[in-house]
């Protein structure tokens, strides 16, 4: 059964279009047991888009941040983020995004992701072209960076790492948003820490579209079928052109405690 990709969009920004209406701006938040932040609208909105893929396909897998995974072994499996960056819609700021992936036999094979506060939509299929909205989009070239070009890093990334990126760096609050902006032209590149599965499935199938790659930062990456298992990314990794990722790494340097 083929995924159809535009019902897809629908129910992002459909889920986009509740959490401005009913959630945005109205939500406490609390604490998870790993300490990160969680709202009511993160609960509501993985329950509605669990109903709708239930309803529509419901012989798939699902896997989410919020509820139980299920059947992970099956052909197809959707990995959902019903708000990535749940920081920054707590705190107000615009820069979150709703995150759907779908992965065939351990391939991811769609990634659609909507920015609510924005307006946009990013999506790709597998072998496909890349479309913010309808307008198709593509990495930006390897070239030396200017003064005001830029890269997108982790909050905590000063922690564990230092970084010599002869233009600026920015902190956007969303690994969805990081992969959208990258895929787009717009960042060079993106870090992205050891993020969980939900957070990247939808975003690198959209990097890849555009002609972007995923590079480990460090060691190996495994492949989708044990990282649904493991939820989080082993290392941090690099997104961008085949041949700026490279010069990404270069410029990052561990801290030695």
């Amino acid at each position: 059964m083929e995924i159809d990709v535009a019902l897809v969009r629908a129910w992002a920004q459909r889920a986009g279009d509740m959490l401005l209406r009913s959630y945005f701006n109205q939500v406490s938040p609390e604490r998870k047991l790993d300490r990160s932040l969680v709202t009511a609208a993160d609960r509501a909105i993985e329950d509605w888009l669990r109903d709708q893929i239930v309803a529509y396909y419901p012989h798939h897998g699902i896997i989410g941040e919020e509820r139980e995974s299920v059947g992970l072994d099956r052909e197809y499996v959707w990995v959902i983020d019903p708000i990535d960056g749940t920081s920054s819609f707590v705190s107000g700021l615009p820069m979150w995004a709703v995150s759907i992936g779908v992965l065939r036999h351990g391939q991811p094979v769609v990634g659609v992701i909507v920015l609510p506060v924005l307006g946009d939509c990013y999506w790709a299929v597998v072998g496909g072209q890349a479309f913010w909205n309808d307008t198709p989009i593509q990495v930006a070239p390897p070239q030396p960076p200017g003064p005001n070009d830029w890269i997108a890093i982790p909050s905590t990334f000063h922690r564990a790492y230092t970084i010599h990126y002869p233009g600026k760096v920015r902190v956007l609050g969303s690994v969805a948003a990081d992969c959208c902006y990258v895929a787009r032209g717009q960042a060079k590149a993106a870090i992205i820490g050891r993020a969980k599965v939900w957070d990247v499935a939808a975003g690198w199938v959209i990097v890849q579209a555009a002609g972007g790659v995923v590079c480990p930062l460090e060691g190996e990456l495994p492949d989708w079928l044990t990282l649904l298992q493991m939820v989080r990314l082993p290392t941090a990794v690099v997104i961008g052109h085949p041949h700026q990722v490279s010069q990404v790494c270069a410029w990052v340097k561990r801290i030695v405690p």
